[in-house]
């Protein structure tokens, strides 16, 4: 299973807040079997997170009660047959390697609403920009 959403970071750019973030996320998403991205573009995070359906929707109410990320938005909820970070625990990029407003605008991707399909290919674009 799959599950991407949206959200405002509450939390400085960077900061120690962000780094432990990362760090949790890696830790517990190794030790569940979840694989996948989170992307901060300004204030806000989108985060791809895949894996068992159990460990998804756990992972994914912690998400939602951390006080974090405000304003907690589904943007596609799936089934998936292959996973799309496999090697990744939490691949992590910002606008600042790579722009998701940016990318949308060289791809004709709209962002008002955002497509999970569009969100998902420029994740992918920033994992292969990391190996």
């Amino acid at each position: 299973m799959a599950i991407l959403y949206r959200s405002e970071a509450l939390t400085p750019k960077g900061g120690a807040a962000e780094r432990a973030i990362l760090a949790t996320s890696r830790a517990k998403n190794g030790a569940a079997g979840l694989t996948g991205f989170l992307h901060r573009e300004s204030d806000i995070y989108y985060q791809w997170l895949e894996g068992p359906e159990a460990e998804v929707l756990k992972a994914f109410d912690r998400i939602r009660s951390d006080n974090r990320h405000g304003d907690v938005e589904v943007l596609d909820r799936q089934q998936v047959a292959t996973r799309s970070f496999p090697t990744w625990s939490m691949g992590y990029g910002t606008s600042k390697t790579t722009s998701l407003f940016d990318w949308a605008a060289d791809h004709d991707a709209p962002l008002h609403p955002p497509r999970a399909t569009d969100i998902l290919a420029f994740m992918k674009a920033c994992a292969e920009q990391q190996k």
